[in-house]
């Protein structure tokens, strides 16, 4: 009886390391197939996702969401890149630049960390100045500009601001302040909430500073909801927009 009970463990533990080896071998397939599977998709992903280049025009830098982002557009068209991975933040609204992006996977936060395929910037060249560079090279001093004080702005805001009253300064046809720009004179705008037709609004008043009085020369309405910007037609009571 002695002899067959030791048998029987003999076996039992030849079969356990029978199945022991057997599962590792499988583990090891398994282990080994899927490293080669995720190196194929790597590397499809790669050959999928060739650089692209192009020239556009400069619109802005968006630094408020989950991904920076550099905004251009070509024609009539907008195109977003992230750009996360470069920290320069001297070009203006209507420089020329040269483009060079992939279109990779990104997550977006807050949203189960759900895949979206976006295009990721590689570089940016500027390759010629536009109207706002050329303005800020030849005018050579700061807008100065004032809101009130109960108007608690961020600083991001209201160089967002800066920079469209800047452009703006820059492409307007308005001849005052052409002549203005042209004399190097000290211009400045005034900041504040305007309600029109049931719609708020950010009120601008560009302005120049002759014997302590300020002439506003100019109303600008600007939609933040739809990042658009007005003239105000006083004469024609009327807002125009401006094409930014």
């Amino acid at each position: 009886m002695k002899v067959q009970l030791s048998n029987v463990w003999k076996i039992l533990v030849i079969c356990t390391l029978i199945s022991c080896h057997a599962d590792s071998e499988k583990k090891n397939k398994l282990t080994v197939a899927d490293t080669n599977k995720k190196t194929i998709e790597v590397k499809k992903t790669v050959e999928n996702n060739p650089h692209k280049t192009d020239t556009m025009e400069f619109v802005g830098y968006n630094d408020d969401g989950d991904y920076f982002l550099l905004i251009a557009r070509r024609k009539d068209k907008k195109f977003s890149f992230v750009n996360d991975g470069n920290d320069d933040r001297s070009l203006l609204r209507g420089d020329t630049i040269a483009v060079t992006w992939t279109t990779d996977t990104i997550y977006i936060a807050g949203d189960g960390d759900t895949p979206q395929q976006a295009d990721k910037l590689v570089s940016v060249a500027k390759l010629k100045d536009g109207n706002a560079s050329k303005f800020r090279k030849a005018y050579r001093k700061p807008l100065k500009y004032h809101w009130p004080q109960e108007e608690n702005y961020s600083k991001p805001y209201l160089d967002q601001l800066y920079t469209m009253v800047e452009y703006y300064v820059a492409n307007s046809k308005n001849e005052l302040l052409q002549q203005l720009v042209k004399n190097k004179e000290e211009i400045n705008y005034s900041i504040e909430k305007q309600t029109r037709n049931n719609k708020e609004y950010v009120l601008i008043g560009i302005a120049a500073s002759a014997e302590h009085r300020i002439n506003t020369i100019q109303w600008l309405y600007f939609d933040n909801e739809a990042d658009k910007l007005y003239e105000y037609d006083l004469p024609n009571d009327k807002l125009i927009t401006f094409d930014r």
